[in-house]
């Protein structure tokens, strides 16, 4: 019988990754009425018992078509693995020889055209020169390390997918349709099986139900398995075009909320960062040859001082205007152009609109009104030849009263420049120009400047006077040949030319002082114009440009600084490109049709909350609730409140810190009673004041002991507080000191406690008890939920609304309890960085956990659901491995919060809820039909983001 497939790998490292690995490829688009239709071979599973194994293992591989190597290091040593490679190296094609990746690292190095053997670890040397190109090769080694190998796993699918393809002779999207299919056919057979048992009477009656059941858990299983196939083309996507990652993302969460939609929701938030609206999609229909006809005309313009943005894209025969400040589309002018991308202009307020509709034929336009103010037409207005079609180079004044162009007659003879005054038509200047390559802007002097890239000569001209000042030259300006293109900003005071010399380097100029200001090699903004890069622009600044970089790359460069920013990526190069003056909006468009606004602002970066007092990180007590300072015998107290508050002044008590550990204090909501706790006993003290108010001195056992491990907390009536001291839990009146409630006795030490911002819910941990507790209104805490989690607790988390508690304990797992139900969760992955402490965002979905790596600081997310991972975002915050470098903390209102060691407190929006919200923002518009019916076909599912 011919095998599709030959598995190769180490039977002592890799056996349970091939069982997994062959169960998915016998399983995945399989037809509910066959038992599987692709055969693959494993050795242990496939071959009978036979004293010649070599044989037998020779005559498997001489009738499979495909060969697939699970790689690692032990497989690469293994003499078995080896002699079946070796094999089919001498004997079969080398383009069905696939790569799985379980361990150690593969590395191609297309200048060779061979492996990187420096950096190959998972190959036996014996690959050595055996392909021609780079080999279709699949990442194992995270799903291997989690022991993920189930298709339920959107990473193992993927994985799976990849492999099977080629196997079944499809592409990996038409066998994931197929896939879907066969479960919706399963789906479909279900519905008729119910619909037959509905027909008999009584005695069907409990057939029916059951089959009712079914179908309800048929139809859940198709939702879970649709929101896990959008999830994994949002992950794959994700980097490529994150428009489209967002639209398939918020589409996973609506069919089924699942870890893998979850994950989808937090990727694509992630490389949509920096996005501030994709204004169209992309279509999938762009030819790949690319020819006539088959890429969209575009052009897009964003007014100097960022408040409009024209653009237009066919097919269409319109122009949409779009507010940036109110994120609306504000007009639609029917201007039937630009035709082949002609000129485009708008006034620096963005109220008049330039657009060649034809060749050498310009409409003006009154953006508020949408009306058409007049037509101009440039040259004879006889038919001109392909070449010559068009307007050359263009400008519109800053005020919207001047507009000038280049372009050619019908003789042909040079080139001409004109400028037209906009409000009555006139053409005030006409002249030929002396050279066939002009840039042109308009000063804020509403002086025309036109740089030569000829003879790389400036001049500038009064448009009412028609006045040329003399020609200025620029030493050491690249003409001719050697300058592909030249970027004028909007003021006509800076100059980047692109160089066409092989080794040659682009260049920025100030015009006004005539000098050279930066020379950017390949090293630094990489790759320029002249290899690759599609558009170009530049600001006012002059220290910053705005490039689409890599042909699908938009990124922002600041010779000032040295530094470069991808703002985003395409799936298909970018062919036009705009930024306002200032350099804070930047548009883009691809060849497939797609148009995206960039902002300078990052979503990830969040808000920045006031600190005028530069508390730091260090400085917080254990719960993160309170920051104090002290000095010369005095303690400055604060509270971390969110919001807008951001760190809120308390005052002072003439109390130091004890040298030996963090303060042990609580706070009451308004901030005016704080209560303290020392070697001496407890003490409340009025912070405004610096007057103590109150002590305690009459407890037969004293709270001692004192270290980071004795919580104390106030209720929210600002009297009552929970202290805990000699393995008790006690509720305390600040009034009389008398205990008002016994809230127990323990096995060991209270550990840790955890308030809701309203101080209404409080979760203490003993051990391994975890014990939450309500306040009633009464002056009492009434106890709604006690579990054992059967792991030694570390730290404790409550969600903002007291529904979720999160325990991270010794182990470095997360248990995370339902209150409400009493039941436990624990995930399966261990926290490998960062603090051993979680935070729950303000809609209790997620977990956020301080990232410190070797490498780099940020936030990593777990689900609040299922504890499982959800991604992490890298954001620079603290000193890599440096864990207490700074904190994640819990504002008042539930929000997420980060302080760094030097000062700097953020607000961000973390969770499905804010996260959804903001992808709607970004990408509203519904699946494209063929993606909906590939993805959703007998499914009911509402767009998920509604008007």
């Amino acid at each position: 019988m011919e095998r599709d497939a030959f598995i190769s790998y180490s039977h002592r490292f890799d056996k349970e990754l091939a069982q997994a690995l062959q169960r998915g490829l016998h399983t995945l688009a399989r037809p509910w009425t066959r038992r599987q239709v692709i055969h693959v071979f494993r050795d242990t599973t496939s071959l009978a018992a036979n004293s010649d194994l070599d044989g037998a293992i020779r005559l498997e591989l001489e009738r499979s078509r495909h060969f697939i190597y699970l790689a690692s290091p032990t497989a690469a040593e293994s003499p078995w693995v080896r002699e079946e490679i070796r094999f089919w190296i001498e004997n079969r094609p080398m383009d069905r020889f696939f790569i799985a990746v379980s361990d150690g690292s593969v590395a191609w190095d297309k200048e060779t055209g061979d492996f990187d053997w420096s950096r190959t670890t998972a190959l036996p040397q014996i690959l050595s020169g055996t392909f021609r190109k780079e080999p279709l090769w699949v990442d194992f080694t995270e799903i291997r390390r989690g022991r993920q190998f189930s298709l339920r796993r959107a990473e193992f699918r993927d994985a799976v997918a990849t492999l099977a393809a080629p196997l079944h002779g499809r592409t990996k999207d038409s066998l994931d349709s197929e896939d879907l299919r066969q479960r919706r056919t399963a789906l479909r057979m279900l519905r008729g099986a119910v619909a037959a048992l509905s027909l008999l009477l009584v005695v069907a009656l409990i057939a029916g139900v059951i089959a009712w059941q079914q179908r309800d858990e048929a139809v859940a299983r198709s939702r879970t398995s649709a929101s896990q196939a959008l999830a994994a083309r949002a992950i794959e996507m994700a980097a490529s075009d994150p428009g489209k990652a967002a639209q398939f993302a918020l589409y996973a969460d609506q069919v089924e909320r699942t870890g893998e939609s979850a994950r989808a929701l937090a990727g694509a938030v992630s490389s949509n960062d920096g996005v501030a609206r994709h204004l169209q999609g992309g279509s999938d229909q762009v030819a790949l040859n690319r020819g006539a006809g088959t890429v969209p005309i575009t052009k897009l313009k964003i007014s100097p001082d960022g408040s409009t943005l024209a653009y237009y894209s066919n097919p269409g025969d319109e122009m949409y205007v779009y507010d940036i400040r109110t994120g609306q589309r504000s007009a639609t002018l029917p201007t039937n152009g630009p035709q082949s991308g002609g000129a485009l202009g708008l006034s620096a307020n963005g109220r008049i609109l330039v657009v060649e509709t034809a060749f050498n034929v310009v409409q003006i336009w009154d953006v508020p009104r949408s009306k058409l103010v007049r037509t101009i037409t440039a040259g004879d207005g006889k038919p001109l030849s392909n070449a010559f079609k068009r307007l050359q180079s263009s400008a519109l004044s800053g005020d919207g009263r001047w507009f000038a162009a280049t372009y050619y007659t019908s003789d042909q003879e040079e080139q001409h420049l004109a400028v037209w005054d906009t409000s009555s038509g006139t053409r005030t200047v006409e002249a030929g120009t002396g050279s066939d390559a002009l840039s042109l802007a308009f000063g804020t002097d509403n002086r025309l400047v036109a740089l030569s890239r000829d003879t790389g000569t400036l001049r500038t001209l009064a448009p009412d006077t028609g006045a040329w000042s003399g020609p200025r030259s620029l030493p050491g300006f690249p003409t001719g040949p050697a300058a592909r293109g030249v970027a004028l900003s909007e003021d006509g005071t800076r100059a980047y030319t692109v160089t066409s010399e092989k080794g040659g380097k682009d260049t920025l100029w100030d015009l006004v002082r005539g000098q050279r200001v930066a020379e950017l090699g390949e090293a630094e903004l990489t790759p320029t114009l002249s290899t690759g890069v599609q558009a170009i622009t530049l600001t006012d600044r002059g220290s910053a440009m705005t490039v689409a970089g890599d042909g699908v790359e938009v990124a922002v460069y600041d010779s000032a600084l040295g530094h470069r920013r991808t703002l985003g990526s395409f799936g298909w190069p970018v062919i036009s490109i705009a930024a306002s003056a200032d350099g804070k909006w930047v548009v883009a468009a691809s060849e497939d049709g797609a148009i995206t606004l960039f902002a300078a602002t990052s979503y990830k970066a969040g808000t920045a909350l006031p600190n005028e007092q530069r508390l730091k990180a260090g400085e917080l007590t254990r719960d993160g609730q309170m920051g104090f300072r002290s000095a010369e015998g005095t303690t400055e107290l604060w509270t971390v409140d969110g919001g807008n508050s951001g760190v809120r002044r308390l005052g002072r008590i003439p109390r130091a810190v004890p040298e030996f550990g963090q303060l042990v204090a609580t706070a009451s909501l308004d901030g005016t009673r704080v209560l303290l706790a020392a070697e001496d006993g407890l003490s409340l003290w009025d912070p405004r004041t610096e007057q103590q108010i109150g002590s305690s001195m009459s407890f037969d056992e004293r709270y001692a002991a004192l270290s980071e491990k004795r919580p104390l907390a106030f209720m929210p009536d600002g009297i009552h507080a929970v202290a805990a001291w000699n393995k008790k839990l006690r509720l305390i009146d600040t009034r009389s000191w008398e205990v008002g409630q016994d809230l127990g006795e323990y096995n060991d030490d209270i550990d840790s406690m955890a308030l809701t911002p309203d101080h209404g819910t409080l979760a203490a941990t003993d051990g391994a008890q975890v014990t939450v507790w309500r306040w009633d209104g009464n002056n009492l805490l009434q106890q709604v939920s006690g579990k054992s989690t059967a792991a030694v607790p570390h730290s404790l988390a409550i969600s903002p609304t007291g529904q979720k508690a999160a325990v991270i304990d010794k182990d470095r797992r997360i248990t995370i309890l339902d209150v409400t139900t009493g039941r436990l969760t624990r995930n399966r992955s261990l926290i490998q960085n960062g603090e051993l402490a979680v935070r729950f965002s303000q809609d209790s979905s997620v977990l956020v956990q301080s990232l410190s790596s070797a490498t780099e600081t940020g936030l990593q997310f777990w689900s609040a659901t299922t504890g499982d991972p959800l991604g992490s975002w890298n954001l620079g915050l603290g000193t890599p491995g440096e864990e207490r470098s700074w904190r994640v903390l819990t504002g008042r209102d539930g929000a997420v919060l980060t302080l760094t060691k030097d000062g700097a407190l953020v607000r961000r929006n973390i969770g499905l809820t804010p996260w959804r919200a903001a992808l709607c923002a970004l990408a509203p518009d519904p699946l494209p039909e063929d993606e909906r019916n590939r993805y959703l076909k007998d499914l009911q599912v509402e767009a998920p983001c509604h008007p």
